[in-house]
């Protein structure tokens, strides 16, 4: 079955930037589709119209009941077992109707095959699905509150999953998941019949989807691959763009020097009517000299007009080059090489280990990843050593004077208006706003409130903080949940060229194998 888009256009209210403008496409319901595109280009906003919560103009067609992932869990402290039921058994959204202008509905037979209302899901066809993540059941007897991140990801898919109506929108799963979550849930997802997936993880995408959606920078792809395909795709695209781009600028100052030297001319002419040097004013016939004038300067400025609209349409033709801009960083020198050393290490939560035996050295120019599973305490040794809290107990040694970058994992504090957010964090505005804009923050992003920021916006306002600091020590936590394919590449070339000092805690297994020189698996877990 086919999903079918019409002459799609959405902006939301307040904005003058549209976030679809007349776009058309299909896909089919059977594919494995992953969702790439900039943050802020309107994945999770697609998602939404899929699902029937906002109005675009144009028409959607969808012949089957969109379910959105991850499910909105109302009582956190119920079983397992009753939340997965009812994610699992919920019918059609309440915001489900045909999506279209007022002119465009669906017809009502089509609607009323999208959900039958039959077979509702039980126990045993969670339980399948939970073994297939490599879930223990015994989860079905716990609080939904007690699961980690990871493990209330795998069961919130499992219920998706066991449901037989429904066509999954599935948005940023990975972001709670350690690499081996990762890997378990791409291959889950890779026996599954279709659906729709936005990440931005490399590898999960490339172990998981058939089939390309890509929002880009002035028109939508459809296309027969994985993440690999399509960036060879944007590179051959980006190639040929701006070659063609880069004739067109030529073109364009050759118009633009032309109607200027016609402008000049055609201003010489008219000064010429008034300005007839006395020695011949006797002779000359000053009704000639006008009518002369008067036909130089049309010539003139039909011709300025001409060289103009040459200029409007060539620039109209520049478009969908998908820059990546020039990021910079001042990486300050410690006289020490040691800057961290941590031996017999422990976080412990509760009075409960959860990793012990930590030991390692971090030396001035290493990039180190700390792995491990979900609740082994990464976060808690990267907060432990900058002074933000954790609980990591041991040996512990820091460099004097170690001046440090940091980036939480958690954006959800982050409140009021970017400027509030400049002055607080006390950087340097134009340098700060200048990080932001090679990163495709989009100017009107900074008279936006932070929080109708998506999580990927507000994560670059962390990561363009902590550039905009010198520093001995970057430390950064996940950096890279919800950033773009696009900004992750533009990260890893920034970091290879300036060879920083790197503490982070990171799942891309792309980014870990192109950045890091070292990865310390802490191991323990929970």
């Amino acid at each position: 079955m086919q999903v079918s888009i019409r002459d799609l256009s959405f902006t939301y209210d307040g904005s003058y930037t549209p976030v679809f403008e007349h776009v058309s496409f299909n896909f089919d319901t059977s594919w494995r589709l992953g969702l790439i595109g900039r943050n802020g280009k309107g994945k999770t906003t697609l998602l939404r119209l899929l699902m029937g919560e906002m109005k675009p103009q144009g028409r959607i067609d969808m012949p089957l009941t969109p379910v959105y992932f991850p499910y909105p869990v109302a009582d956190a402290s119920a079983n397992t077992r009753e939340v997965m039921l009812q994610a699992a058994n919920d019918g059609p959204r309440s915001g489900f109707s045909p999506i279209s202008d007022s002119d465009c509905l669906q017809s009502p037979s089509v609607a009323s095959a999208a959900y039958s209302g039959d077979g509702r899901v039980e126990e045993w066809q969670l339980v399948c699905e939970l073994n297939q993540l490599d879930v223990d059941d015994s989860v079905l007897d716990r609080p939904f509150c007690t699961l980690s991140k990871g493990e209330q990801t795998k069961v919130l898919l499992a219920a998706l999953f066991a449901r037989e109506d429904a066509y999954p929108l599935i948005d940023e799963p990975t972001n709670h998941l350690d690499t081996r979550g990762r890997q378990l849930v791409a291959d889950y997802l890779r026996r599954k019949d279709g659906f729709l997936l936005v990440s931005h993880d490399r590898a999960f995408l490339n172990r998981c989807i058939d089939h390309v959606l890509s929002l880009n920078r002035s028109d939508v792809w459809v296309m027969q691959g994985n993440y690999d395909t399509w960036e060879a795709r944007l590179n051959q695209q980006n190639e040929y763009e701006q070659g063609r781009n880069e004739a067109l600028r030529r073109d364009i100052r050759h118009l633009e020097e032309s109607a200027r030297r016609s402008a000049e001319w055609s201003a010489k002419a008219e000064r010429g009517k008034f300005h007839v040097p006395e020695s011949v004013s006797a002779v000359v016939d000053r009704g000639f000299v006008g009518a002369k004038a008067a036909s130089v300067m049309k010539k003139a400025t039909n011709a300025v007009r001409r060289k103009e609209r040459a200029i409007e349409e060539k620039r109209g033709l520049l478009h969908n080059v998908e820059k990546v801009g020039e990021l910079k960083l001042t990486v300050l020198q410690h006289p020490k090489d040691v800057l961290i050393s941590v031996a017999d290490g422990r976080v412990a939560y509760d009075g409960r280990a959860v990793c012990e035996g930590i030991s390692f050295t971090l030396r001035r120019g290493e990039r180190i990843a700390l792995s491990g599973p979900n609740g082994c305490g990464k976060s808690s040794v990267l907060k432990a050593l900058v002074g933000a809290g954790g609980s990591l107990t041991g040996s512990i040694s820091i460099a004097p004077n170690l001046i440090v970058s940091y980036v939480p994992q958690q954006t959800d504090d982050l409140r009021g208006s970017v400027s509030e957010f400049i002055r607080k964090s006390g950087v340097d505005e134009t340098l700060f706003k200048a990080i932001l804009r090679n990163m495709d923050f989009t100017r009107d992003l900074f008279d936006r409130p932070i929080h109708h920021m998506s999580q990927g916006q507000k994560k670059k306002l962390l990561l363009a903080r902590s550039l905009c600091i010198p520093a001995h020590l970057y430390v950064w936590d996940e950096p890279m949940n919800y950033i773009d394919v696009l900004s992750r590449v533009q990260l890893e070339g920034l970091l290879l060229e300036y060879a920083p000092t790197l503490l982070l805690v990171e799942h891309d297994a792309v980014f870990l194998q192109r950045v890091c020189t070292r990865v310390i698996d802490l191991g323990g877990g929970a």
